[in-house]
């Protein structure tokens, strides 16, 4: 009687047990493959995208400007000069910050961080510059 207890107990504690998932042949399996190539690549192009977002705020955080968007307040400039020679347009030099500054007319317009009231060309892709008047740290 003991003996048919414990062979029904074996019988149904074996049925009762879950089916495992069916286990690749190998490492090597396509599918797991492809499945591990995707979660990667979307991995990847999240910390890109975060990456890029966090850059972009901080430049703004910085006050970063580029000379063919601007993004800087009205009444500041951006010097950001980009100079190229006349039909040769892999022959161009940058100058300036990148940095909005405050336009201004004289010394007493800037402020502590820029003290000095300079005039100076900026150059926006061409041979000729414009003079601009803003506050730069000397």
């Amino acid at each position: 009687m003991s003996m048919r207890i414990g062979l029904f107990l074996c019988v149904v504690s074996l049925a009762g047990c879950a089916k495992r998932q069916e286990i690749p042949q190998s490492a090597y399996d396509p599918a797991v493959l492809a499945a591990v190539e995707e979660a990667a690549a979307a991995e990847q192009a999240r910390r890109e995208a975060l990456a890029a977002a966090q850059a972009e705020q901080e430049r703004r955080k910085k006050g970063e400007c580029d000379y063919k968007k601007g993004n800087c307040p009205e009444g500041s400039v951006c010097w950001d000069s980009y100079f190229c020679k006349n039909n040769f347009s892999d022959q161009c030099k940058a100058a300036g910050d990148r940095m909005c500054h405050k336009r201004c007319r004289e010394d007493a317009d800037c402020p502590k961080e820029m003290p000095s009231c300079q005039e100076i060309p900026l150059f926006l892709g061409t041979e000729t510059g414009v003079l601009e008047k803003f506050c730069v740290a000397e």
